[in-house]
């Protein structure tokens, strides 16, 4: 074998390497999926595969898979180039050295065009396919309201958001990695296997004589290396998993202090929080430390390897370059696919550390799918039949272990009602709202009708303030007014002082007081004209008679409408005609005194 034949094979090379390696992946990829990891990564993956996408996806794979034989070539050539260069100096052939040295220019060029090439590539693929999983995973967390059901679920995956945003990230770019690797590392044993095969000659080791020994010895090397290196870092599996979990509890402990400033700051909570961070922090810590004294072993041990493969070869050949059947080009050579050879083979010894956080991160992500396919696989909750009214018939709730919280409701409202629910805290009033909002996610029984409309309103005590500007907010999330209409309903709502900051983008959430943020609900009430109003302790942040505004307001302007509210005050019994007090034996409403 010498350089020009193995050029002008080259493209033929690729082509059969390419189907090869097609085939190879495809099979590789059926019998892997019948094993757990394997039907944790379709279950992952298998959504993305969409079928109007499945030849851009399959072509932009050939072309990436294309890219690893390439370089996989590059490196057989440029061994064949370096044998004849090291040659030629050992024959002081002036021109055969300064032949060589134009071919490696071109060899130069065809590295760089391959890493351009290639890196843009991968990031095409990583692009694409993050979308596409980025897009599945927030359609699955917000489809059926399961971002909100999932707080429900006695097995909680830890960090959603980290799950979404670094985990499918880092999942993706494990992924290519790895199986580039084990293509570049199959392809390149065989062919550094049959360049050293062609080097090799008898190896005499311990008065016996081997033929092509020293591939044997090189395989054994190797073999032995990787079994070591595998069960001394086994154990960084667990504790990879583990710093992942706990790197995401501190950040989301740090997240709710932020988020929380000022009730800490009114409580003066900062040494407790100051020693519940620390303890999340310790945690980090101590497993960082497990990490550091496993990896000593196997980085020590990986060194080791390293240094004694820099040498090895040569040792080896040394006999047949001093006996003279071997050349300074074949030694030269025999060293480069040595280690070329060595850092195939030991791919998943120097990978193992990746391999195990790509791991951790399929289980939290497969957790996270299968979380969602649970509550996805619950009996659909069907919606209240409508009526002229909202009417409620020995209605009941359980909950999630089928246990009955509440149980004979009887309510008869018609348009224009107000119905007050009141009662002990822990009387399960709030939890009686989300039924009848239809927000609630376990089982109801009894009869139950409601107003024939969609529309709609269901405030909660801390009113959400999306990112973006004040009118966004005020508009959320897709009422359509103009802007005589979102002012006139700020100055009812006593938020008149506001109106000039409507298209100021800010975090209107921390930005706006308590009482200023139940007004804003007020607003969306009169801009959104909801013939069923749900309003959960919404005026708690007020003073009385600002209360007394907000409720006459939403009286005057939908005098039609329905309102459902929970509240403790007293004072809220004069704008409700009809009341429902819970921790009594039966809940029916009566007609306010």
């Amino acid at each position: 074998m010498n350089w020009q034949t193995e050029l002008n094979q080259s493209f033929s090379w690729l082509i059969m390497a390419l189907i090869y390696a097609s085939c190879g992946l495809v099979i590789s990829a059926y019998l892997i999926r019948q094993t757990p990891f394997g039907q944790k990564f379709w279950h992952i993956t298998r959504p993305c595969w969409q079928k109007a996408n499945q030849p851009k996806a399959i072509a932009l794979a050939l072309l990436l898979l294309l890219m690893v034989l390439l370089e996989v070539r590059i490196s057989v050539l440029n061994s064949f180039f370096y044998n004849g260069l090291y040659k030629s100096l050992q024959d002081k052939d002036a021109s055969a050295f300064w032949f060589f040295a134009g071919i490696n220019a071109l060899l130069v060029i065809t590295k760089i065009i391959h890493s351009i090439l290639n890196y843009f590539l991968t990031q095409m693929v990583e692009i694409r396919w993050l979308e596409s999983l980025n897009k599945e995973m927030l359609l699955r967390w917000l489809n059926n309201k399961n971002y909100f059901r999932v707080q429900y679920e006695k097995e909680l995956p830890d960090n959603i958001d980290q799950r979404i945003e670094q985990d499918a990230t880092a999942f993706i770019s494990g992924t290519i990695e790895m199986v580039r690797g084990v293509v570049n590392s199959v392809v390149a044993t065989i062919e550094f296997t049959i360049i050293l095969w062609g080097l090799s000659g008898i190896l005499p080791l311990f008065g016996l004589e081997i033929p092509k020994g020293v591939v044997f010895f090189i395989y054994l090397f190797i073999l032995i290396a990787t079994t070591l290196s595998i069960w001394i870092g086994r154990p960084l599996i667990n504790l990879n998993f583990n710093k992942e979990k706990l790197q995401g509890d501190y950040r989301y402990s740090l997240i709710r202090v932020r988020d929380n400033a000022e009730s800490i700051a009114f409580y003066s909570g900062e040494e407790k929080e100051q020693a519940h961070l620390q303890h999340k922090f310790e945690a980090i810590i101590q497993n960082r430390w497990k990490i550091v004294r496993k990896m000593l072993g196997l980085d020590g041990f990986n060194t080791g390897v390293t240094q004694v493969a820099m040498i090895l070869p040569l040792m080896l050949q040394a006999p047949r370059f001093f006996a003279g059947s071997a050349s300074l080009g074949d030694m030269h050579q025999t060293v480069q696919s040595f280690n070329r050879l060595m850092r195939a083979l030991s791919f998943f010894r120097l990978f193992y550390e990746e391999f195990t956080l790509y791991q951790a991160r399929l289980n939290r992500l497969y957790g996270f799918f299968t979380t969602l396919d649970n509550l996805d696989a619950l009996p659909e909750k069907k919606p209240m039949p409508c009526a002229n009214g909202f009417h409620l018939k020995n209605f009941g709730l359980k909950d999630v272990e089928g246990k009955v919280l509440l149980q004979d409701i009887n309510i008869e409202l018609q348009a224009g009602d107000a119905l007050l629910i009141q009662g002990a805290s822990g009387a399960g009033k709030t939890t009686l709202l989300k039924a009848l909002a239809g927000i609630y996610p376990f089982e109801t029984f009894g009869e139950a009708e409601h107003t024939c409309t969609d529309s709609q309103l269901f405030l909660p005590q801390r009113p959400y303030m999306p990112q973006g500007t004040l009118r966004e907010a005020i508009c959320y999330p897709h009422l359509e007014a103009t802007d005589f209409e979102i002012k006139q309903a700020m100055e009812v709502c006593a938020l008149d002082k506001y109106t000039h900051a409507l298209d100021i983008e800010t975090d209107w959430q921390a930005t706006l007081s308590p009482g200023e943020l139940q007004r804003v609900a007020f607003v969306r009430i009169i801009l959104a004209k909801p013939k069923l109003i749900f309003l959960d302790e919404t005026t708690s942040a007020l003073d009385e008679p600002t209360e007394a505004v907000l409720y006459r307001t939403v009286k005057h302007w939908l005098p039609e409408s329905i309102i459902i509210s929970v509240g403790h005050r007293g004072t809220l019994q004069s704008f409700h005609n009809k009341q429902l007090m819970l921790g009594k034996p039966r809940y029916e409403c009566a007609y306010a005194i």
